[in-house]
């Protein structure tokens, strides 16, 4: 606050009056001390300020729910990795990969020895004794087979009629690309995630033919129209699966932010889009919903209501946000995120020595030590109480909200620990979703929400052939003749 005569005088005059020389003393003292406290509280807000942007400028990859693609050339350290000191490279042991000869080559070219390199002798009648054999791995030279179908068109002697031979099926206009160029053109619009130009780009670079942007989304909507069938039967055995990975993350479409959400195990993947992140783009799909199996999730609020199933919790989540609480200073989440590790450690050693549990004395230990520094942690954050009379709660501090979540959810947290088949961290969804931000950095956006739906169709398709090792161009062509793949469904 500001100053002047004219507002100071009339309080001057007043204190004079009532305690002479020592009663302005008093009021200029109380003015300065009002003062201070403002400008204190002035600079206490502004250091808070600043360290929370300090904070914001800190977060990463490792320590927050920032992509790796943010982090920029420093490598961030994870706290769940422990170097092992070995040198970068193949290790001793390590069996090598090779090019390895072909048991039937297409071509065999025989090399003939007609004359002695030292002595020049002539070595034509002579017997090979052995042969020395080299093989060349080369592609043959790519271009696009026309193949033009004429069907006859005759008089019939009896009735007067013409009439023209029926085309083979598939074959409905006058000029069209068959199943392996419209296969082609989808895997690269779709798995490679390339824009029309650069797909139409490599057509022509690779085959010598520019196909046009409409043939592209022709080839894409056909594609995902014939994949249905098999992507339905995707999304039924993935709520028959036992253990299931949910994720979601935003993309733009159609000028606006909508959200792609994915259900995977290690054997099937679906996506699925909808305009709304909540319990309206779950349900999307029409898999959790209704699902009973054990669902690995982040800690998103919606997926608490799906209430038919048994939750586990993301630790990798969990440790990213132990990890920015720890470069704070703080010992307990630097504890609790190695209490986590272990606990990992200890159901990694019981899967590889084949048991269901990790020993009984083992997990209460553990767990006695996951409790105890979420004690002192709760000591050092303790709840803020309300303080206005203001509707809803009193706003908690970060480190607050995060033990309260470790210590309310403790039992889906460490569903890993009593059960070592469960899995440690939702990377499955991540890594599925992984591609999605590739796609929009790519292309930018969708420009429909039929082309979203219609991307998430092929995509279920094409990743789930993925992870059964099946040829993606093969299935995208069978998917085009109207045989699309029949997926192995109890791959977990």
């Amino acid at each position: 606050m500001k100053y002047d005569e004219q507002t100071l005088r009339p309080a001057i005059e007043i204190a004079f009056e009532q305690g002479g020389l020592d009663g302005v003393c008093r009021l200029v003292v109380a003015l300065l001390n009002a003062q201070e406290e403002r400008r204190r509280a002035e600079i206490a807000r502004l250091e808070a300020r600043i360290a929370e942007l300090e904070k914001r400028l800190g977060k990463n990859s490792s320590n927050s729910s920032r992509p790796p693609s943010s982090d920029g050339l420093k490598r961030a350290r994870s706290l769940r990795h422990t170097p092992s000191g070995r040198k970068p490279g193949g290790q001793p042991g390590h069996p090598g990969q090779r090019l390895h000869p072909s048991a039937m080559p297409d071509v065999v070219i025989d090399v003939p020895l007609e004359q002695c390199p030292q002595c020049r002798s002539d070595l034509s009648e002579q017997p090979v004794q052995s042969e020395e054999v080299r093989q060349v791995f080369e592609l043959p030279p790519i271009k696009l087979r026309v193949t033009e179908y004429r069907a006859a068109r005759k008089r019939c002697p009896h009735c007067g009629r013409v009439f023209t031979a029926e085309f083979p099926a598939g074959v409905h206009a006058p000029t069209q690309y068959g199943p392996g160029m419209q296969a082609v053109m989808s895997y690269l619009q779709a798995w490679q995630l390339l824009p029309h130009e650069r797909t139409a780009q490599v057509c022509e670079d690779l085959f010598g033919h520019r196909p046009s942007a409409g043939s592209i989304v022709r080839s894409v909507v056909k594609s995902a129209a014939q994949m249905e069938p098999a992507v339905a039967r995707i999304a039924s055995a993935l709520s028959d699966a036992p253990v299931l990975h949910a994720d979601e993350t935003g993309v733009r479409c159609a000028g606006k932010t909508h959200w792609l959400h994915v259900a995977s195990t290690a054997g099937l993947t679906l996506y699925s889009h909808s305009a709304k992140r909540g319990m309206e783009g779950l349900s999307a799909a029409g898999v959790l919903p209704d699902y009973v199996g054990k669902l690995m999730h982040d800690f998103w609020g919606p997926y608490d209501k799906l209430g038919h199933c048994e939750h586990l919790r993301c630790n990798a989540h969990l440790l990213r946000e132990l990890k920015a609480c720890a470069e704070d200073g703080h010992q307990w989440a630097e504890e609790l995120a190695a209490t986590l590790v272990a606990m990992k450690q200890a159901r990694d050693d019981a899967l590889a020595s084949q048991v269901s549990r990790v020993p009984k004395r083992r997990r209460a230990e553990l767990e006695a030590r996951y409790d105890q520094w979420i004690r002192q942690g709760l000591r050092a954050h303790p709840a803020v109480e309300k303080t206005h009379v203001k509707q809803g709660r009193a706003k908690q501090s970060p480190e607050h909200n995060l033990l309260m979540r470790l210590r309310e959810k403790k039992d889906e947290v460490l569903g890993f620990l009593r059960e070592v088949c469960l899995p440690f961290d939702n990377n499955q969804a991540e890594r599925d979703l992984r591609m999605m931000k590739v796609q929009q950095k790519v292309s930018g956006c969708f420009r429909s929400e039929a082309g979203a739906k219609a991307f998430c169709v092929i995509r279920s398709y094409l990743a789930t052939a993925r992870k059964q090792s099946l040829n993606i161009i093969d299935s995208i062509r069978n998917a085009v003749l109207g045989n699309p793949q029949c997926f192995a469904t109890g791959a977990e």
